[in-house]
């Protein structure tokens, strides 16, 4: 079910210009921010990398069956069956279930939600006409909707969601002969469907797996609540950790990195660090683009101001604008480059020295992009 509302709005030339001046302030801020953001990222990448490689050098291999107190105080890898002295439970619906070492609610709401969509238009002169269609549906949603934000609030309002989704985990949890901390226990998240063996609360009925809040599931209205549940059960697993007075906890490298690993089943202290290195590299890849996606922004935002100041024709807004994009990469890869590269200077030379050079290269080839001017012929 939806239904839509459209508005055309109509912006002049200098309420334009106005707006490109705030975006240009925003770029002042998203550039400087987005150096920040880079070179924190890769000092935080150098640490796990180091961190993890002084690791896995400095592994020591226990056996889950008896603490061992040549362990005390170092990284060590264990393997063995982690189960809870006291089931993760669900306070709010009474789940739980023998064995659970984590139990996870996702709970969700039925609401309105709002969708945009708009069409812009250039006319001579400098002005914009925007036409903007607001579509409003029914969705499930695990996150409150703000519904007094919408476009149009009247016949829209969404009712406070009162139970929110939420992570339990068991009281005592053992792992062999050894406790296990909370802080290790949280990176057990091999979750899987759960089955509710106890009766809804009141004011709920079951609904498949599901425990259901509302007059009929399979017509559901606005305010309508259902919750399902996963669950870890007790099992095998691999951990490397510290061994601390017979707990294992998150251990602490000399850099300030935080090293708790864990995964299900019998798994080798080598490919555990193989795994979380992996895992390191993807999070380092995905923070440098969102660095340079922002750096991108900032300067586009900058160049802003340019671009309207030929707006009074749509054809060189457009043509200046592209420029404006073209410079605005031209200037962004390489910073984003170099800012990555004075980071690992930094902290590995050799590595900086090479994205220096990469830099350059990108600085030169971006500069090939750029349409070369005619020669005036001489007169």
């Amino acid at each position: 079910m939806s239904d839509q509302f459209t508005e055309v709005t109509t912006q002049g030339w200098l309420q334009r210009l106005g707006g490109s001046l705030v975006a240009a302030l925003i770029g002042l801020i998203l550039v400087p921010a987005s150096i920040v953001l880079l070179y924190w990222n890769e000092g935080r990448a150098v640490d796990a990398i180091r961190a993890l490689n002084r690791g896995a050098a400095a592994i020591f291999e226990v056996d889950a069956a008896q603490v061992d107190p040549q362990g005390n105080g170092k990284l060590v890898h264990v393997s063995g069956m982690m189960q809870p002295t006291t089931p993760a439970r669900d306070p709010v619906f009474g789940v739980t279930g023998d064995g659970l070492l984590r139990l996870s609610r996702t709970v969700e709401m039925y609401q309105w939600k709002e969708e945009t969509h708009s069409q812009s238009q250039q006319s001579v002169g400098g002005s914009k006409t925007t036409e903007t269609t607001y579509t409003y549906q029914h969705v499930w949603s695990d996150q409150p909707i703000a519904s007094g934000q919408f476009k149009v609030r009247d016949g829209h309002q969404n009712p406070p969601m009162q139970v929110r989704s939420a992570t339990f985990n068991a009281g005592e949890v053992k792992l062999g002969a050894y406790r296990v901390d909370p802080s290790l226990l949280n990176k057990v998240t091999d979750f899987t469907a759960l089955q509710p063996q106890s009766a809804p609360p009141a004011g709920y009925q079951a609904s498949g797996d599901a425990f259901y809040r509302g007059a009929d599931p399979g017509q559901p209205a606005i305010g309508d609540i259902r919750a399902t549940f996963t669950a870890i059960p007790a099992q095998t697993v691999s951990v490397a950790a510290a061994q601390s007075n017979g707990v294992l906890t998150s251990y602490r490298d000399q850099n300030g990195y935080t090293i708790a690993l864990a995964e299900p089943g019998v798994v080798s202290a080598s490919a555990l660090f193989h795994d979380e290195q992996k895992s390191e590299s993807q999070m380092t890849w995905i923070l440098r683009g969102v660095g340079f996606v922002l750096m991108l922004i900032g300067f586009v935002c900058m160049t802003r101001p340019l671009t309207m100041l030929f707006a009074v024709l749509p054809f060189l807004e457009s043509l200046v604008g592209a420029g404006a994009f073209l410079a605005a990469l031209t200037l962004a890869v390489p910073i984003t480059l170099l800012t990555i590269a004075f980071a690992w200077i930094v902290h590995r030379p050799v590595i900086g020295g090479l994205l220096v050079l990469g830099a350059i290269a990108a600085v030169y080839l971006l500069r090939k992009l750029h349409p070369r001017r005619p020669i005036p012929a001489a007169v």
